[in-house]
């Protein structure tokens, strides 16, 4: 028990445990990423030079411990990530998630990746506890010992920057703030608290934003259009795209449907793909959003009533605020407290609050916008108990094992969102007047679909899976019989390659008659002018990357080629 202790009082010992925490991810990232060899031997070679050399600035590490714990926080951030994604660095949407993220979302996340946590929580405390040690221990790190470790570790450190400069030169999309970690850890921290502030005033730097929207339509002429965006929700796994399960139901038996087959998001992430879905601002720069305003405010502009329900909680988000610009907002969580959120709060409540708007409608001009909770993870909280369709659906823990288990609820959430789908077309459909609606999700999921084990979304490298969402117009007769042309050009663009974030803002504007300096007859499908377009991507620092350089491994690529997606 002695020797024991002398171990762990030891300031040496101690030194190489920090050593050892603190570029511990660095040593998996060698094998997980898909960067070159030399960036991955850099991200060793710096960073350890470093770590080895600032640990013996003080007589104690724990000392050091502490003015390195950033390094510290983000090396267990790192290690949980890559044991959800399997690769890459820790991106600013994962740090504005964190902002973002629901408390009820995060906990049913945290619980389902316990040996991760587990894991981090167990070697970084113990770090912590160590640290303390080291400080109340009346021993030090030698001199010697310390001269010693400089004589390795500064040589090391030269020789990381000059790889670091030799990396610049032999390849010229290398950059330091994106492939070595934790510099791009840190950056990307950086430009999360950058984006947080914009995102802050964005009240005053969209103030004065008008869409100087027109309209086509005689106002006596009622009519009625309505915005579905659902959440987490595949196509692969809608038997309307060929899926093998009977998960659609409801809007297989609608008339007057129109399915969109090779239809992408441009964002695996909820924040980034319901503002461009609700703004247009996936075909200008990301960076238009902060101080445009959404679709909702186009429609306010040429008279309509508006309305805007979410059965998603506030996040002071684009998303809320894009929402609030209806005359009549409802967020349903804002009535449930946290101890509630997983229990009997289902889309099912997104049908009452549409039918309770319908029935106050006496004709005119009415926009509403939904927003789905659908089938975001925990997918068995998405849906009665009553309505488990496939089973079991009893998810023990988010493990490939359990994949079968987990394949079962999703299904059940999509089944779930084409229920909730179809009974609000139903409920428009009752009112007799021309009217159109359209859904699509913001983003797809990772199942345990192939060997790389990918599991959940908004990984800094998306798949396939992730990208290819389910993309629906629904027009009523009415609409059918007064605008002839509209609807044969939906059916006529209905195999077109199209980005959901690009197109579904210009086909609302256009099935309405509302027209704008923003608007783009070329991006709505509803229209004669309609051109294909380039499909894109946007990554982590909002820059707009083809898909072929966006990251997508070989197994995405086959997955395109096999269900006829186009790719790029």
């Amino acid at each position: 028990m002695k020797k024991f202790k002398q171990i762990f009082t030891n300031q040496h010992y101690i030194y190489w445990l920090f050593l050892f925490m603190v570029i511990l991810p660095n040593f998996i990232m060698f094998f997980t990423e898909s960067t070159s060899l030399l960036t991955r031997i850099v991200q060793i070679v710096l960073p350890l030079g470093f770590y080895a050399w600032a640990l013996t600035w003080a007589r104690k590490p724990g000392k050091m411990f502490w003015w390195l714990f950033w390094f510290m926080f983000v090396d267990a951030f790192q290690i949980v990530l890559l044991w959800l994604y399997g690769e890459s660095p820790i991106a600013v949407d994962m740090f504005l998630n964190v902002l973002t993220t629901n408390p009820g979302e995060a906990t049913e996340l945290l619980a389902n990746l316990l040996v991760a946590v587990i894991f981090v929580i167990g070697l970084y405390g113990f770090g912590i506890a160590m640290s303390i040690v080291s400080l109340r221990a009346k021993t030090t790190l030698s001199d010697k010992f310390r001269r010693r470790q400089r004589r390795w570790s500064i040589p090391l450190l030269v020789a990381g920057l000059v790889l670091l400069a030799v990396n610049y030169m032999v390849d010229k999309g290398f950059k330091a703030q994106d492939d070595v970690f934790p510099i791009n850890g840190t950056y990307n921290m950086g430009l999360a608290i950058q984006r947080a502030v914009k995102q802050s005033k964005y009240a005053e730097t969209s103030r004065d934003f008008t869409y100087h929207a027109t309209t086509t339509r005689n106002d006596s002429i009622p009519e009625i259009y309505v915005l579905v965006v659902g959440e987490t929700s595949r196509a692969d796994n809608w038997s309307l795209y060929g899926y093998n399960r009977n998960t659609n139901p409801g809007t297989s038996a609608l008339d007057n449907l129109v399915v969109y087959r090779d239809a992408l998001t441009m964002s695996n992430t909820t924040h980034k793909s319901v503002p461009t879905l609700m703004s247009g601002a996936g075909c200008e720069a990301y960076d238009s959003l902060y101080y445009r305003k959404g679709i909702i405010t186009a429609f306010n502009e040429v008279g309509y009533k508006t309305a805007f329900y979410s059965n998603q909680q506030r996040n002071h988000s684009f998303i809320d605020a894009f929402g609030s610009e209806a005359q009549e907002v409802e967020f349903l969580k804002d009535k449930v407290s946290l101890m509630e959120l997983r229990s009997e709060n289902f889309d099912d409540d997104l049908i009452g609050c549409v039918k309770k708007r319908l029935e106050k409608y006496d004709g005119g001009k009415l926009f509403i916008v939904v927003h789905m909770y659908g089938s975001h993870f925990n997918y068995k909280d998405r849906y009665p108990r009553n309505e488990a369709y496939f089973k079991p659906d009893n998810v023990i823990s988010a493990e490939r094992v359990y994949r079968r288990e987990l394949i079962n609820a999703y299904d059940n959430t999509v089944r779930n969102t084409d229920k909730v789908l179809a009974a609000i077309i139903r409920e428009v459909d009752a009112k007799g007047v021309s009217s159109a609606v359209v859904f699509t999700s913001d983003h797809g999921e990772d199942i345990f679909d192939d060997n790389r084990g990918r599991f959940l979304h908004a990984s800094p490298i998306p798949t396939y899976y992730q990208l290819r969402v389910p993309l629906l117009v629904w027009t009523s007769q009415t609409f059918a019989s007064q605008h002839p042309d509209a609807v044969a050009q939906l059916k006529a663009h209905a195999q077109v390659p199209v980005s959901t974030n690009m197109v579904v803002f210009h086909t609302l504007l256009d099935l309405s008659g509302v027209n704008s300096p923003y608007k783009k007859n070329s991006l709505a499908l509803s229209n004669k002018e309609f051109k294909g377009h380039k499909r894109l991507y946007i990554n982590d620092h909002n820059e707009y990357r083809s898909l072929d350089n966006c990251g997508l491994k070989k197994l995405d690529i086959d997955m395109f080629k096999k269900n006829n997606i186009q790719f790029p």
